[in-house]
């Protein structure tokens, strides 16, 4: 599919349809990227006491990914925690968030999807829901989802999904999904060309991605920036939306560490 990113060109789906159930959900992986380092630490467990527990209510397995270089074995699990034998710091994202975490897919499971969120990410467990269900039942060859970096100037406010296959149009690392195909594709072509793309898995991924031609969808559910630090400029001059509204349609946010207890309050998961 040619794409004019200019022009903003949509996806011809239905966003109002009411969305499948039959998703085998035992076929999907979520894992936060955690850390063991302070004060970062304090993100996965805030993701623990609000979010993460409302996931596991609707049938997602969910687990933390830390890094852990003195493993004998490249992965260890402990309840809810899985550890791969990396770095735990920045240095360490590229093997604790995308390359060993395939491997381990790929090797040792029979999951279809990965789901990989940042630590200071907020998901509204429902609207999530409904964007998984969706796009897994209307779209088509679904192999690489998230929120396009850079974002092209597209509104937030606006409800759109855009499928993009373009050099230097990832999806950011707030939170990106691939599927099985695209995960052996990144296990074959991924690379590092310096030391610094050890930080920048979803940079990594998404290269291997657009040189082969696997295309990302743009879903606009998902956000990299919020109020508490917005990144991009703002061409319509009017601000961001914010997951922790009742009438959002976001369904992951980033930048909402230290914030997640108030959005789960707002949004009535809390009495």
């Amino acid at each position: 599919m040619s794409l004019d990113l200019n022009k903003g060109v949509q996806l011809n789906l239905n966003s109002g349809a009411i969305f499948s159930d039959n998703i085998d959900k035992s076929k999907i992986i979520i894992l936060v990227t955690g850390t063991t380092n302070k004060p970062y630490d304090a993100n996965w467990k805030e993701c623990e006491k609000t979010w993460i527990p409302e996931l596991r209510k609707l049938g997602y397995e969910v687990k933390v990914a830390i890094g852990n270089p003195k493993l004998k074995d490249y992965y260890q699990i402990k309840k809810n925690i899985i550890y791969f034998r990396a770095d735990d710091s920045k240095f360490g994202l590229y093997d604790k968030s995308i390359r060993i975490p395939i491997i381990w897919i790929l090797a040792e499971t029979d999951y279809q999807y990965y789901i990989r969120i940042d630590s200071d990410s907020f998901v509204e467990p429902k609207r999530f829901d409904a964007m998984i269900r969706q796009n897994l039942t209307e779209v088509n060859d679904l192999n690489y989802m998230g929120c396009c970096h850079p974002s092209y100037g597209f509104n937030p406010h606006h409800q759109y999904r855009l499928f993009v296959c373009q050099e230097g149009a990832i999806a950011s690392g707030c939170a990106y999904m691939v599927s099985k195909r695209a995960m052996i594709t990144a296990l074959e072509h991924m690379r590092i060309t310096h030391e610094d793309e050890l930080k920048i898995d979803d940079w990594v991924l998404g290269r291997a991605m657009w040189e082969n031609g696997i295309k990302l969808l743009h879903d606009s559910k998902i956000l990299f920036e919020s109020k508490y630090k917005p990144l991009a400029a703002d061409p319509y001059n009017v601000g961001l939306p914010d997951i922790a509204d009742p009438n959002s349609h976001l369904a992951i946010q980033h930048y909402m560490n230290g914030h997640m207890e108030e959005a789960m309050i707002n949004l009535g998961y809390r009495k």
